[in-house]
This record gives structure tokens, sequence and C-alpha cells, in this order.
């Protein structure tokens, strides 16, 4: 029987949150790649179509929602789930992410590092 790995894109542009992420998930057999902003995630997205889509929502230039309603935009990228994880606890900004296709939002305050990887788990 062959296993196929899975892949988790880290859209993050906090280097020390992406190593902590990168390492945590590693140890549970995932492959992750990382993109600081949205123009690289877009090019990672297309060269090797993760299962998934961890997605910070403030960064400089493009914003998780506009990486969103691109991704949503694409026949290619469309179906993939995306996660949002962010520090915005505001009601109106995780609608906004639901209605634009996230399968869950998760506050980076309010979650340990192993409550965030358990969450994305539940989503393979």
């Amino acid at each position: 029987m062959v296993t196929v790995k899975k892949v988790i894109l880290l859209i993050e542009d906090n280097p020390l949150l992406t190593g902590m992420y990168t390492a945590a998930f590693k140890k549970r057999g995932i492959e992750v790649f990382i993109a600081h902003n949205g123009e690289e995630g877009f090019k990672i997205i297309n060269d090797h179509k993760p299962d998934l889509v961890l997605l910070d929502l403030f960064m400089p230039g493009m914003n998780g929602f506009e990486i969103l309603e691109r991704m949503k935009a694409d026949p290619e990228m469309k179906d993939i789930k995306v996660i949002m994880l962010t520090v915005s606890p505001k009601k109106e900004d995780e609608q906004k992410a639901r209605s634009l296709g996230v399968i869950d939002y998760l506050l980076k305050q309010e979650l340990h590092l192993n409550d965030i990887v358990e969450r994305v788990m539940k989503h393979f």
C-alpha cells in the first residue's frame, strides 16, 4: 500500500511562527511549504497543489482576504482547503473569511501550537 504524504502551504510573514508551525507539522508527517507573501503562495500552489493552505490574514502587500478571493476565482485553486490563522478576533473578519470559503478560523493568541496542529489535522 502506498501512503501519500499530506502537504500544507503556510502563507505567513512571521519567520518565527513559520519555523514553529513547520517543525510541529513535520513531526506529524506533513510536508510543509512556506510562503512569506501572497505572490509566493500562488507560485507554490501552482507548482505543488497542496492539500491545505494555512493562511495569515495580515501581511504586507496582499492580505489574506485578497489571497482567498484570488484562489476562489481560479478553477485550479478554488477547491483547495483553506484555514485562516490570524490575530484578528473581529467577528466581521471571521464572517468574511467564512463567506470566502475558509473551513476554519483560528486565533493565534488563543490557541497553543499543539491545539492549532490538532485542529488542522482534523481537516485531512
